[in-house]
């Protein structure tokens, strides 16, 4: 199977996409700190998904992409907190997408652990 064919890549895909779009208008201080570590997060997600589509250690490589997810939430609240998001919208469509990544990317772990069992 290749990796742009699962929905959990697509969504990350979105992710990155809505993160590049909205860090171009972050102040300058933001777009150079927390925009930088937001951009470079959801990138990593995306080559994630695609090692541990093909790993053989899937357990370990989906453990450590819903650790990065989690990662990524936690940016997203502190960006919210530096008031890095030009509104609140922005954040709230940057937490959803993420939100769904970490949602398949739990699913995906569980589903992998109960099958290997």
């Amino acid at each position: 199977m290749r990796y742009d064919n699962l929905p959990i890549y697509r969504s990350a895909l979105n992710l990155c996409v809505y993160i590049e779009t909205i860090v171009k208008g972050f102040d300058k201080y933001h777009k150079y700190t927390i925009g930088e570590d937001l951009r470079t997060y959801s990138k990593e997600l995306m080559f994630m998904i695609h090692r541990a589509n093909i790993s053989q250690e899937k357990k370990e490589k989906l453990e450590n992409l819903t650790y990065k997810c989690e990662d990524l939430k936690m940016l997203i609240q502190l960006g919210k907190e530096l008031k890095a998001f030009k509104s609140f919208k922005q954040f709230e469509i940057s937490s959803k997408h993420t939100v769904d990544v970490c949602r398949q990317s739990q699913a995906w772990l569980n589903h992998f652990v109960r099958v290997v069992k």
